[in-house]
């Protein structure tokens, strides 16, 4: 979840981790005490507003998530009117790296990981709305690939930014420098973020999976009665199965 460190008169420091999703299910995720493992437009709005004016440094270490909800934070990023800088602490993926690329400076650590690929998207109709649902996928990933060309260093063809994402692409800090406008750090260990990539991406590094941990909710989830468990789930399970689930 998102958390601001070191405050000072002219900086900040911020913390994205975990799953980016909308502000219902965030929302519905704080009222049942569950503080870690996501991020949502409305809690990152909150905190920059409250940071007008100063620096920020934004550590993301993210499986990314809803595309409307990061591309949403990402905006917000962008229109911060005070100097920022992304680093990727453990790994970027999906649309958390729109928000990467959102801050006017970009550092990696060699070992990190950044990852693209196409949006997904869970739907159900018949020929027409299928066909219908595969042209806005397409227009998504246009607009992802358009943060991705503006980003690319000199002499990287926006043929080759659309055949990274068709084929879900992982680089490394080195690697991800030679593509695009990135600051290389000193390795450190990669963490992966506590979020669903395992589950949901194609190839992750075989040197990183074993690192991946599932979303767990607190203990205090335990002194739940089944009843209140089972409504829960129901209530999760519905919000992830509409349509604007789209990773």
């Amino acid at each position: 979840m998102l958390k601001i460190k070191n405050k000072s008169n002219k900086e900040a420091e911020i913390y994205i981790s975990g799953d980016i999703v909308d502000d219902m299910d965030g929302e519905f995720y704080k009222g049942w005490g569950i503080e870690s493992g996501y991020d949502f437009p409305s809690n990152i709005r909150q905190q920059l507003d409250e940071l007008k004016g100063k620096d920020l440094t934004i550590y993301i270490n993210s499986d990314g998530g809803y595309v409307h909800a990061g591309v949403a934070m990402a905006n917000m990023i962008a229109r911060h009117d005070g100097h920022t800088t992304a680093v990727v602490d453990g790994w970027c993926c999906s649309i958390a790296t729109q928000i990467f690329f959102a801050a006017n400076k970009q550092k990696m650590p060699t070992n990190a990981y950044l990852m693209i690929h196409k949006p997904s998207i869970l739907a159900a109709g018949n020929a027409d709305e299928m066909r219908k649902v595969a042209e806005i996928l397409d227009t998504l990933q246009d607009g992802m690939e358009t943060t991705y060309r503006k980003a690319a260093r000199k002499g990287v063809t926006d043929e080759q930014i659309h055949d990274m994402t068709n084929a879900e692409t992982w680089m490394t800090g080195a690697e991800a420098a030679k593509i695009f406008n990135i600051e290389l750090l000193e390795p450190v260990k990669a963490v992966a973020c506590a979020g669903s990539g395992k589950a949901r991406f194609r190839n992750i590094p075989d040197a990183i999976q074993f690192e991946t941990k599932p979303l767990q909710e607190p203990e205090r989830a335990i002194d739940r009665s089944a009843e209140e468990l089972a409504k829960a789930e129901i209530e999760i399970a519905l919000a992830k199965a509409k349509g604007a689930m789209l990773k």
